[in-house]
């Protein structure tokens, strides 16, 4: 919607300078007391979230000003350019890129006027998959200052959208001069993606690669985890531990996600008291049931199975979640004699598990999108890093 509302600036001035002009003559008036109230049911079919009703009616009021010939030469531009602007939105996308052509084929508009209709050419040809025109007319428009900042942005979205990370990297590069951020999300994925594409041998340029990430993003939690994976790789135990543990300082929320591997760097570094540190301090501060769990398993793998299901007890009494009761139901089976309570036992324990199954254990933030798994970048809102696992959501 705040795209549309911009769309009538320039309707604002083209039908302002109409209806200043015709309010001369008084047999107009009602006319332009028409078309001033068309205007604003417009804005207000807007503002009440109607914007295919609010497209429709600016369509008719610029097709009336241009069907009566009433706009002077700046203004019919602005008009034209926001006429295939709203066909676009609309999804009529021939309609807008035979106005974009035209306007920029026009000999009598301006070389600035022209740079504007490719801009809007480039997004029509977005709008229906032609990427490959609609790179080359964002390429034009990256060596003009005025339009370089949002004709890289463009590219970045068109290179993420084909996975040409490289080339997303090199455009996304360019913005950071233009425009620097403290924390360059997109350029850290970026990254991230383009190491899944280069061949396994390749582990020192990935490692420089990911080592970039976390400088342009330091809370980039995907780097993070690739990196641990490679060192781990390469047998760099100690140094994969180091890298995994700080997830916990970038986003605790996904701490999860990095138990697995770091259980295996302290057993092939035979400190798995260390990793039980770890997952008391992690425990401390977040909910997290993988967390909870991986911290009963330890338990019960050093001290045994009485103290494990004591921490699980306090555990489920603290924070209660299907994970852990998934956990304490099969060490009632365990302890349960043959018969038909440990029969029931183990039909509880099937029907939570499918539960547990169904469920969805990742959400976006942004937009509530659900998932199975871990997803970097949301395929509703396309959002990056917005997608988390739901314990952290729900209980930090």
């Amino acid at each position: 919607m705040l795209e549309l509302l911009f769309l009538l600036l320039p309707i604002a001035a083209a039908y302002g300078w109409y209806m200043g002009h015709r309010s001369a003559k008084k047999d107009q008036e009602d006319i332009s007391n028409k078309l001033s109230r068309d205007y604003v049911t417009g804005v207000n079919f807007l503002l009440s979230n109607q914007p295919d009703k609010a497209v429709d009616l600016f369509l008719d009021i610029l097709q009336k000003q241009e069907t009566e010939n009433e706009i002077e030469s700046s203004s019919q531009f602005e008009a034209e350019l926001t006429l295939g602007n709203l066909y676009r939105s609309r999804g009529e996308v021939d309609r807008a890129l035979r106005i974009h052509q035209a306007l920029d084929r026009n000999p009598d508009y301006s070389f600035e006027q022209k740079l504007l209709a490719k801009q809007q050419l480039a997004k029509d040809f977005m709008a229906i998959g032609f990427y490959d025109r609609a790179e080359n007319l964002y390429i034009l428009l990256v060596d003009e200052p005025d339009f370089a900042e949002h004709a890289l942005q463009q590219l970045a979205q068109l290179y993420q959208k084909t996975k040409e990370w490289k080339k997303a990297i090199n455009v996304t590069e360019k913005l950071a001069k233009i425009a620097p951020k403290d924390d360059n999300v997109e350029l850290a994925q970026y990254y991230c993606e383009y190491v899944k594409t280069l061949a396994i041998n390749n582990k020192e340029n990935s490692q420089t690669l990911l080592e970039q990430a976390l400088k342009v993003s330091p809370k980039c939690v995907r780097a993070s985890i690739q990196l641990g994976e490679l060192l781990i790789e390469k047998g760099e135990y100690q140094s994969a531990v180091n890298i995994l543990e700080n997830v916990l300082v970038q986003k605790a929320d996904y701490v999860g996600e990095i138990l697995v591997p770091l259980r295996k760097c302290y057993h092939k570094l035979n400190q798995l008291e260390n990793f039980e540190i770890f997952l008391i301090k992690a425990s401390q501060l977040v909910n997290n049931s993988a967390v909870e769990l991986a911290l009963v398993d330890l338990i019960q793998e050093i001290d045994g199975k009485t103290a494990a299901q004591a921490k699980l007890y306090q555990q489920l009494n603290r924070h209660p979640t299907a994970l852990l009761f998934h956990r304490f139901i099969q060490f009632q089976i365990d302890d349960a004699e043959v018969g038909r309570g440990k029969e029931s036992l183990e039909l509880l324990h099937k029907m939570v598990g499918e539960h547990i199954k169904q469920g969805t254990g990742y959400r976006c933030v942004k937009c509530g999108y659900h998932a199975h798994k871990l997803i970097w970048c949301c395929p509703s809102c396309r959002s990056w890093e917005t997608i988390k696992p739901i314990d952290g959501i729900e209980h930090n």
